[in-house]
């Protein structure tokens, strides 16, 4: 059994996603504020021990228009269950695969209500909804004309009063075929079929030797906790057991020796009439408990030399983050084991594992997590498995890279078609979907050559392709200096991009990527001449067709294909949605061109090259003739570091001006509403 598919809706920024989930371990990337954190966020609050709280600000932005229109339908007497249809929910659906054939489902029997006999998959919903009878003091006192600016604050104002006493958590089961099927549930049921369990990004690892941090040692106090619960394994049991014979046999110590000489400070307080009256006399008890001792005074230390033992804290944070993600998932599996009814899916959460670990290190946790959860498996003695679904979020690229495109969830945060300007959500896009249609040898390449150059397009806003090592040097100084040239114009250099060097036979195969991921994306590539299709390099004045693959199939709608259509073409023509194509082209009307980045750096700064021919087509040739005598490497170096006058090429600069632009983060306008009716609650609240 295990949850392969979920659906959210109405929680922050995950408005409406639906998420796919590996039997073992799903990897979740994505830039920034995209909804990584709110994912795990959701699934502690709904699936933990405990009544799940919500406020305002966690309903989606996208959402907060139901609630009006929920309001102008109560004012327009419509009927209650037309208006609880328009009030949002906070909702949560986990579909889980089983196999029928089992002869007992266990806790997941309560939730599997179908009859069609060949269905193997049920459905659990968890909803955060308007409590029944609460629908007429939900609106209470509100406004009963259209809200306006001023109204609608103060309604906000008031939701955000009533939502946390108003709303509470349902849960049932519901038909896969048949949604009208349902049945409703209680919260024990739900606990008793998923098990949770959260590693935060932030463990408490704090980089101090002036103090001993005890992050772990209160780890090995919560492991000792589970085995002494009625239900835990027998030899985690025999440990508890063990630990408290070795307490009592020091409490009898105490209690004989310690405790005797203790008293003897006590006859000082009869110089002051005690015990007084009935002759009462004071005795001490020292009371030693394993659990304060683990809690208080029990340190985790690393050998060192001659016998001296060293804190924990004077580990390096690498060190101590992995073994506290390892303990912490032994302390997992032992919990689930100490449970009365085994749990049918264990659900673990680890956010940004790669936290201080180095990259080999990175890629190394990722590949072993599922083998560390059959060791785990392995060191018990029944060998109880464990049916544990790992979600592991990352902005690792070693991490991303590591785990394969089938594993890889990728987050993204975009503006809602038909809503408010700055009102966004979550798109969750699935690579195993995504790259369906590409060839296998292509998928092979693509996660090869992101896996060896480590590439970081799935944290970036924006990417750039160049052919080569030249433009990869050279491109931020061209950056830098355009920016110095036109300082009113949007800076590339305060975005999030990265620039991947693929070479001109390659970079088509990343084309349906970008599009997938909605990367804005600028290719900068070469014309590369040939005097026919198949034939030899040559001077863009001598050519009739380009033997660049990837400007082969960023026009493959060119009928025919040639040289001379791709020097006609405009800018509008190099555009294709998110991404751009830059090539070369003469630096002015009838002016040379030239073939390569290397030819068109020298053309374009004549004077530094000292090229003396007149005509555009011996200036092509003188050149041409100069780029083939240079080492590229030494080339861009040189112009990279040393040598910074000159001039970028004018294709270039038009790709970058194109990237620069575009897509500027725009603020969240139903959020603002939100924050500012927190203000006021809050000024309200101060001024009384």
């Amino acid at each position: 059994m295990h949850i392969y598919h979920v659906e959210i809706k109405n929680f922050r920024l995950l408005a409406d996603v639906e998420l796919a989930l590996e039997e073992q371990t799903t990897v979740i990337v994505g830039r920034n504020n995209s909804g990584k954190t709110s994912l795990s966020e959701v699934m502690r609050r709904l699936l933990a021990d405990g009544a799940a709280a919500f406020q305002l600000e966690d309903f989606s932005s996208a959402c907060y228009d139901g609630f009006c229109a929920a309001l102008d339908a109560r004012n327009a007497k419509a009927e209650d269950n037309a208006i609880r249809a328009l009030i949002p929910s906070i909702e949560l659906r986990l579909k889980l695969q089983y196999d029928p054939t089992q002869p007992q489902l266990g806790p997941l029997g309560p939730f599997v209500i179908d009859l069609d006999a060949a269905c193997t998959e049920a459905m659990v919903v968890i909803s955060y909804e308007l409590k029944d009878g609460q629908l007429g003091r939900f609106f209470e006192d509100q406004p009963t004309t259209p809200l306006n600016d001023e109204t609608r604050i103060a309604f906000f104002r008031s939701l955000r009063e009533h939502i946390p006493s108003d709303f509470g958590v349902k849960i049932w089961a519901e038909d896969p075929s048949d949604p009208g099927n349902r049945r409703q549930l209680q919260a024990g049921a739900l606990r008793g079929l998923v098990k949770t369990g959260f590693i935060n990004a932030q463990r408490g690892l704090d980089d101090v030797t002036s103090r001993e941090s005890d992050v772990l040692a209160k780890t090995v106090e919560s492991l000792f906790a589970t085995a002494s619960s009625p239900a835990a394994d027998a030899a985690d049991k025999q440990i508890a057991e063990a630990l408290k014979g070795a307490v009592q046999d020091i409490q009898a110590q105490i209690d004989t020796n310690f405790s005797g000489q203790l008293k003897n400070l006590v006859p000082a307080l009869q110089s002051f009439g005690y015990p007084g009256l009935g002759g009462q006399e004071l005795h001490t008890e020292t009371i030693l408990d394993v659990r304060k001792l683990l809690s208080n005074f029990t340190k985790v230390r690393y050998a060192g030399y001659s016998g001296i033992t060293l804190p924990e804290s004077y580990n390096g944070l690498g060190a101590r983050n992995l073994i506290f993600i390892l303990l912490q998932l032994a302390g997992f599996y032992k919990a689930f084991r100490a449970e009365a009814t085994e749990p049918g899916v264990h659900l673990i959460f680890i956010e940004e594992p790669e936290a201080h670990l180095h990259p080999q290190m990175q890629e190394v946790f990722i590949r072993q997590l599922t083998k560390i959860a059959q060791q785990l498996v392995a060191s018990t003695v029944d060998k109880t498995p464990w049916p544990v679904q790992f979600v592991v979020s990352t902005h690792s690229s070693h991490v991303a890279n590591e785990a394969g495109f089938e594993s890889i969830r990728y987050f993204l945060g975009a503006g809602v078609p038909g809503a408010p300007t700055g009102v966004r959500q979550t798109k969750i896009k699935d690579l195993r979907k995504g790259l369906k249609g590409k060839p296998e040898a292509d998928k092979k390449f693509l996660h090869q050559y992101m896996t060896l150059t480590r590439c970081d397009l799935f944290f970036a806003d924006k990417a750039v392709l160049v052919e080569g090592l030249s433009e990869r040097l050279l491109l931020p100084v061209i950056i830098e200096k355009l920016e110095a040239a036109e300082p009113d114009s949007p800076k590339l250099s305060s975005q999030y991009v990265t620039v991947m060097e693929v070479g001109g036979a390659y970079a088509h195969l990343f084309f349906d990527l970008l599009q997938f991921l909605e990367l804005r994306s600028l290719i900068i590539t070469d014309l590369d001449s040939v005097e026919k299709p198949g034939g030899t390099a040559c001077a863009v004045h001598l050519g009739a067709y380009s033997s660049n693959a990837c400007l082969k199939a960023w026009f493959s709608k060119d009928d025919p294909f040639t040289l001379a259509g791709l020097l006609a073409k405009g800018n509008a023509d190099k555009v294709d949605k998110r991404n751009r194509i830059a090539y070369q082209c003469p630096e002015k009307i009838g002016g040379p061109c030239g073939r390569t980045f290397e030819d068109a750096f020298i053309l374009a700064n004549p004077t530094l090259f000292g090229l003396t021919a007149k005509t555009p087509q011996e200036l092509e040739l003188e050149a041409r003739s100069k780029a083939d005598a240079l080492k590229k490497s030494e080339f861009a170096l040189k112009h990279a570091i040393a040598e910074k006058e000159w001039t970028a090429p004018t294709y270039i600069l038009d790709g970058v001006r194109w990237l620069a632009g575009g897509d500027g983060s725009v603020p969240d306008s139903a959020l603002a509403i939100a924050v500012e009716t927190v203000a006021a609650h809050v000024e309200g609240a101060t001024n009384d």
